[in-house]
């Protein structure tokens, strides 16, 4: 029970705070509870993506393996991520290799779970990406799942679900996420090769598997050209390609088939990858935006926005309790780790399980002397007002662009004609009749 109570609780803040619109696609793929399953995932943010399955997944307790050094961060946040079902994997390029040894424990303990009948999820890229593409599987969740067969005689059926992640943003909240289950794939027909050749059957299988998720997820091989490709699909160009397709841009499963089939036709057509890349490092230096060329602001925009701003400063300062600790807090341990992907791997958990909880008795118990019941009020629209705080963070950004594009002038005139050109150039190439 209080395993459901958390999760439910996690569900309705990753839902109404922490995501704007958060999938769950093809849930329907996961074989019963109680089948023997090991799940397999490309890994593309750290621990929101263990969290994403695990509220996807309604009728089963899941079980995690997560490298050591998240178990090493602060004994509390250990003493969660363990409850939750996470455990740990030690490397040699994190622990070294006089730690490899505990690795066993996991395995075994990870064997049992499986023939217990639980969803064990594992991530054989063996480490997070820090863009969308899929990088080399190692084959350790293979050899743990057939020697579980082993124990049993290859008398249980053991089956490999592939799934994916995949996110509009890696950074920041009030993003989207997507979760997707590929087709359960059963290890019960290589049973017999892997008696004789166990290799065989682990790259037979891990081939499948591979292939499954690499069709269910955003990914870009040519890392040559990642960040004009990346460009090119979040900018306008690649809405109005969404569109094109009869997609819809915002929402992003419908905006996640529309960039596969773009990256796609990129990758087989002549792209004039150095004027991308000038365009985009020139937008970088001038501290512009891809939508101002969209619809250019003018000085009503500006003392629009500015005006907005100053108005609503009061609630933004009566907004910094609780989102300036709910921002700086996890910064401070996430900083620890030397890796900008684990910003969100402690942004969520920490506010939903520690600040907001904290803030919210804080603020009853503060507040009550002097507003009573009204306190409650208050303590209940914490998370609100810290989306407000975000919102009007942005639009203070947005302000700033929106200045220096008025005060870049004809640059940014020139700059607007040469994208117009490039992207015409480029509709010329990619869009099929």
């Amino acid at each position: 029970m209080p395993y459901k109570l958390v999760k439910a609780y996690f569900r309705l803040m990753i839902n109404g705070f922490y995501y704007r619109r958060y999938y769950s696609l093809d849930v329907g793929n996961l074989p019963a509870d109680g089948t023997p399953v090991v799940m397999v995932s490309d890994h593309q943010n750290c621990l929101n993506d263990a969290l994403g399955v695990l509220l996807a997944v309604n009728d089963r307790k899941m079980r995690f393996i997560a490298r050591a050094d998240a178990f090493t961060i602060n004994p509390l946040f250990t003493k969660f991520i363990l409850w939750v079902g996470l455990r740990p994997a030690f490397r040699m390029m994190y622990q070294g290799e006089e730690q490899l040894d505990k690795n066993q424990e996991t395995f075994r303990l990870s064997e049992k779970d499986i023939l217990a009948g639980h969803t064990l999820l594992l991530y054989p890229e063996a480490g997070h990406q820090t863009r969308h593409w899929l990088g080399f599987f190692a084959q350790g969740y293979l050899r743990m799942a057939f020697e579980a067969a082993a124990q049993e005689n290859f008398q249980k059926e053991i089956f490999v679900l592939p799934s994916c992640n995949h996110y509009s943003k890696y950074h920041g909240i009030r993003n989207d996420m997507l979760v997707r289950f590929g087709k359960p794939i059963s290890l019960k027909p290589y049973y017999e090769l892997y008696q004789t050749r166990p290799r065989t059957a682990w790259r037979q299988v891990n081939e499948l598997v591979r292939a499954q998720i690499r069709e269910l997820m955003l990914d870009v091989q040519d890392l040559e050209h990642y960040d004009e490709i990346d460009y090119l699909r979040r900018s306008a160009f690649g809405q109005d390609f969404a569109r094109s397709l009869g997609k819809d841009p915002e929402r992003l499963p419908e905006k996640l088939e529309a960039d596969k089939e773009l990256v796609d036709r990129m990758s087989a057509s002549e792209i004039p990858f150095e004027k991308l890349r000038a365009l985009r490092e020139n937008l970088q230096s001038l501290g512009l935006e891809d939508r101002q060329f969209e619809k250019k602001p003018g000085l009503a925009t500006v003392i629009g926005e500015a005006l907005l701003l100053l108005l609503t400063l009061p609630l933004a300062i009566f907004s910094i309790w609780p989102a300036v600790p709910c921002w700086v807090i996890p910064q401070h341990f996430s900083h620890k780790m030397e890796d900008n992907m684990f910003e969100g791997t402690f942004l969520l958990p920490i506010d939903v399980l520690l600040i907001l909880p904290l803030g919210f008795l804080a603020t009853v118990l503060v507040g009550w002397h002097w507003l009573g019941a009204w306190s409650l009020v208050h303590g209940f629209a914490l998370p609100l007002l810290c989306i407000f705080e975000w919102y009007w963070t942005r639009l203070a950004l947005r302000l700033r662009a929106d200045f220096r594009y008025l005060k870049a002038g004809r640059r940014a005139q020139a700059l607007k004609e040469e994208r117009a050109s490039l992207f015409t150039q480029l509709k010329n190439i990619l869009y099929h009749e």
